[in-house]
């Protein structure tokens, strides 16, 4: 990962940010706009959409127009790199949403040392320390506490027996390695039988479904996303597995999985973060109004959602920045940057329009509060109050 990171910086990309002039708001943002996990990529337009919302309703930010820019990363790490460099270096972003588990943790060092405040569409516990990591964000639980919710709902049903399936990318495996090392499955009175690795982009997974049932467990945890969790609800039923089984994280509220699914995905559960899109809340109205004018919305998902709640609460740090220097954009990019990382730390008890309870920064993560959700007549159901994850 080094010499992809060196490769990038080596690649002309590089300029003396310190010294640079911010000419304007720029938010550079990057995701999975086309490759193997596009079902998921609202959450990289949403956070789009919010800043246009900003630049036509309110003139900006402070009266001053954001500079989007809404990259394709495709899941390729050399290209999340190459394109970090380039929000960085060449586009003088004062604030960069990037999207992969494998890019964050390679360039977490590179984040520290280039003094930029970037929003993680991961989950990665390994990316969040306040102190160590002072410029990371992220938007909610970790997915290790994603996976803790599922270990105590097991644990309070009755529930002893476990199988852990996850894909061979760190996505996959940093979480369950992490959970696993922390003996919180054992820790609620539960026994681990199996740990299924399969290849990301696996087509058949029967015969891993067929290890599954071998074990009978009461619960399969899938570390995995969307079109992973596809393939493997689509394989459970051909080998006689309910859906009712197995539990997900964020990324596996998607429409897609009830609408190509039908009935074989009656009962899958998943743990919810974020309000679903179209729900009786006050961001809504604004997405609402944001469509009026004309805007066309890419995804209406639980994703989409997320994005806007991050472009909200980026807004909100960049906002506080420029009231902090009498109300104008700081010329130095450097001092920008700084001061927007030390107010994005400072949100306390943001109102999110009912997307998540009130947000707080100072542990980087927003909010920690989820929920579960199942799936019950093709549609996600909430199947309990918010709790705490940590």
């Amino acid at each position: 990962m080094k010499k992809l990171i060196a490769a990038a910086l080596a690649a002309g990309l590089l300029t003396s940010a310190g010294a640079a002039r911010a000419a304007d708001i720029t938010v550079c943002i990057w995701g999975t706009i086309t490759g193997p996990d596009a079902l998921v990529n609202g959450m990289s337009y949403g956070p789009r959409d919010y800043f246009e919302f900003l630049n036509q309703t309110k003139g900006g930010i402070a009266g001053n127009k954001v500079k989007l820019l809404l990259l394709d990363g495709r899941y390729k790490l050399d290209e999340e790199l190459k394109i970090y460099r380039r929000c960085v270096d060449q586009e003088q972003a004062v604030y960069v949403n990037g999207w992969s588990t494998g890019s964050v943790k390679a360039l977490r060092d590179q984040i520290t040392q280039d003094k930029v405040p970037f929003m993680t569409q991961s989950y990665a516990s390994e990316v969040l320390d306040p102190q160590k990591l002072p410029y990371i964000f992220m938007a909610g639980p970790t997915y290790e506490q994603q996976m803790i919710i599922a270990l105590r709902d097991l644990a309070k049903s009755g529930g002893k027996n476990l199988v852990i399936m996850h894909p061979d990318n760190e996505y996959g495996r940093g979480p369950v390695n992490v959970v696993r090392q922390s003996k919180v499955i054992e820790g609620n009175g539960l026994t681990l039988q199996d740990t299924i690795e399969f290849p990301y982009d696996a087509q058949d997974l029967t015969a891993q479904m067929l290890r599954v049932k071998a074990k009978n467990p009461d619960m399969v945890y899938v570390q995995a996303s969307t079109p992973q969790l596809l393939v493997v609800l689509r394989d459970a039923a051909k080998v006689g597995l309910s859906a009712k089984k197995f539990v997900g994280n964020i990324y596996n509220i998607s429409p897609a999985i009830p609408e190509q699914l039908g009935n074989n995905a009656e009962g899958f559960r998943a743990i919810q973060v974020y309000s679903d899109f179209g729900s009786d809340i006050p961001a809504m109205a604004d997405i609402k109004a944001f469509e009026a004018k004309g805007n066309e919305i890419q995804k209406r998902d639980v994703y989409y959602m997320k994005g806007w709640f991050e472009g909200l609460v980026m807004a909100k740090a960049i906002e506080a920045a420029i009231a902090k220097n009498g109300g104008k954009v700081p010329e130095d990019i450097s001092a920008f940057r700084q001061s927007v990382r030390n107010e994005m730390e400072g949100l306390k008890d943001v109102d999110t329009g009912g997307i998540v309870p009130p947000a707080s920064y100072a542990n980087h993560q927003g909010s920690t509060q989820a929920r579960m959700a199942e799936i019950k007549g093709g549609k996600y159901v909430p199947v309990g109050d918010w709790i705490d994850a940590r």
